[in-house]
């Protein structure tokens, strides 16, 4: 397998996501609306019921989950569409036909979702991480995230759940005949999985 010819289906991908709106709009709103709004919720929690911060630090760390949720509900989005939309642009007969092996092909759908996922939830985790540490710096007088438990949420347990998102919803993607149908299977399987899960 080359690594590079499965690049440069992921390349092709990044160039086709630039012009889909829900695509960009799913990148961007969803991490920015949980990083965002749960610091708000937690300072209007706080300003409702004062009480030191310490008390809070297990709910902050708890947050963080949802940024796993998030990994693994992202890609329903992308990775479905990164298939699909060679079938309703009929390009995957003429990328089949080209020297690619199935697997470099394979590779590259999976990256081509993974990586933007991937790093549109660390946007959300870090602007979440950065409110936080705002907002409790004075009180606490040490700047809470990153800390350990931020690590192993984000750096271990995040990308395991955006890879079998990607790689869930890319081979549903390959079964079925429209986006919708193949998003519409990939939400509710990961639900489950991850209620399995936690």
């Amino acid at each position: 397998m080359d690594f590079e010819n499965a690049w440069n289906v992921v390349s092709k991908d990044f160039a086709i996501f630039k012009n889909k709106k829900s695509i960009l709009y799913t990148l961007t709103i969803f991490p920015l609306a949980v990083g965002i709004g749960f610091t708000i919720i937690l300072l209007l929690i706080h300003n409702a019921s004062p009480s030191p911060y310490t008390t809070y630090i297990p709910a902050f760390n708890g947050l963080l989950f949802w940024f796993i949720i998030l990994a693994a509900i992202i890609p329903t989005a992308v990775a479905s569409y990164s298939v699909m939309g060679e079938k309703v642009e009929k390009t995957l007969e003429p990328l089949m036909a080209t020297p690619l092996t199935d697997g470099e092909i394979i590779l590259g759908k999976i990256l081509s979702a993974f990586i933007p996922c991937i790093l549109a939830t660390y946007l959300g985790a870090i602007i979440f991480m950065i409110g936080i540490d705002i907002i409790t710096f004075q009180q606490l007088g040490y700047i809470l995230y990153p800390n350990w438990t931020a690590a192993v949420f984000l750096l271990i347990a995040t990308p395991l759940a955006c890879l079998f998102g990607t790689e869930f919803n890319t081979l549903i993607s390959i079964r079925v005949s429209d986006v919708r149908t193949a998003q519409s299977y990939g939400v509710p399987y990961i639900f489950l999985y991850l209620l399995y899960l936690f």
